[in-house]
């Protein structure tokens, strides 16, 4: 080998393998932060579940967690305010007051709720009200129909035609169990005919 082809060799060693660091997902940092954020409404949530509180007591702590201030609509403060709904919903049944019942998903505690979610999440949290209401109240007939018909009024004027069917749906039955055979029968023909167009076999 030459001297000049001697000194051409690469001589330097070749780097150390490093160990490859760890990374931890980004978002696991941001649902930590929130869970933290929202640390407040869980503790409020919680709160409701002694059963020595009042229910004027519970309908204002969940009626403040719908309508606080930091307007925090996460999956966290999402999922919170989902069961204040609900408990709200029961506090209502439990204590008799069925006008609050009427407005519950129609009036000013769920707007924000349901404007901050998706479609999917609103048609569950509706018909999760409606069976807690049908549980709690079932002979409260005159009161499940009128939030039937003041939950289709807002889903004619939001244009959610999905939700709008399913509500109609269940109207149809409490017009049934009324007695009212005439509207009843007429809310299902008109169904019947709007399925058939759409094809929704799960419906019909």
């Amino acid at each position: 080998m030459s001297e000049s082809e001697a000194m051409e060799i690469d001589t330097t060693a070749p780097p150390a393998d490093r160990p490859e660091e760890s990374k931890v997902p980004d978002n696991i940092d941001e649902e930590e932060t929130e869970e933290e954020q929202c640390a407040d409404l869980l503790e409020l949530l919680e709160s409701t579940d002694d059963d020595a509180v009042s229910a004027e007591t519970k309908i204002q702590t969940l009626s403040s967690i719908l309508t606080e201030p930091q307007n925090r609509y996460g999956p966290t403060a999402s999922s919170i305010k989902e069961r204040a709904i609900y408990g709200l919903a029961r506090a209502y049944c439990n204590s008799g007051k069925y006008d609050s019942v009427v407005d519950l998903l129609t009036g000013s505690d769920c707007s924000a709720f349901f404007e901050n979610v998706t479609k999917a999440k609103c048609a569950k949290v509706v018909r999760a009200v409606l069976d807690v209401v049908c549980t709690l109240a079932p002979d409260q007939l005159d009161m499940q129909a009128q939030i039937c018909r003041n939950i289709i009024t807002w889903c004619q004027a939001e244009k959610r035609t999905f939700l709008r069917q399913r509500v109609e749906a269940k109207l149809a039955s409490v017009l049934f169990e009324q007695d009212q055979y005439g509207p009843a029968l007429e809310l299902v023909d008109n169904l019947l005919v709007e399925l058939k167009k759409l094809d929704d076999k799960q419906l019909l």
